[in-house]
């Protein structure tokens, strides 16, 4: 039979053990005479070097319980860390969608601002050579004419784009290339977040 005594003693000491603060530890940080350096958990003997004590703070370690008054997890185990994520993957993503859509009506925009616009013509005179004779201009409108130094030619009135049309298609490729570049960006962003 086990002495009551004995297990009585056996039990306080575990108690008293277990009660103990944690001793103070140390790190030692060493640091060469070429200037590298390295960590140990013990004091080095015969180091050729300078040697820093370093006093840890055991209580920094310890991971706090959750705070009393803090929110329970949801049903079914989420966790607001995990509501956190999802709700910033469904940002992430309606700012893909947006980047997207942007990017599309740019390229719509592009392809269908091709033609001038009414407003975005100009009328010039296309001179050429005289026609001979029986020969008719290819273009109703054309009509001969005289320079002031008596040389004749065939004036033909054609409407070209003016810089306007120009201004207005730059524009529009300005436009494509940012919201590209604007996909680019929340592609990347996307990409960071969910993973």
């Amino acid at each position: 039979m086990i002495d009551r005594r004995l297990a009585g003693a056996c039990l306080l000491a575990l108690v008293a053990a277990v009660s103990l603060p944690a001793a103070a530890q140390f790190l030692y940080k060493l640091i060469d005479r070429q200037g590298r350096v390295t960590y140990s958990d013990r004091e080095p003997k015969d180091f050729d070097g300078t040697v820093v004590r370093i006093e840890t703070d055991a209580a920094a370690n310890i991971v706090p319980s959750a705070k009393a008054g803090a929110a329970p997890p949801r049903a079914g185990g989420v966790s607001a860390w995990s509501e956190e994520r999802r709700r910033n993957r469904e940002e992430l993503e309606q700012k893909l969608r947006a980047a997207q859509d942007r990017v599309e009506a740019a390229r719509k925009a592009k392809s269908e601002g091709g033609e001038p616009l009414p407003d975005e013509l100009q009328t010039i005179q296309r001179h050429g050579a005289p026609l001979k004779s029986g020969e008719q201009a290819r273009n109703p409108n054309c009509f001969a004419s005289t320079a002031p130094s008596g040389a004749a030619s065939l004036n033909c009135p054609s409407r070209v784009p003016a810089d306007a049309y120009y201004e207005r298609q730059k524009k529009l490729e300005d436009d494509l290339a940012k919201a590209e570049e604007a996909l680019a960006l929340a592609e990347r962003a996307f990409r960071r977040g969910t993973d």
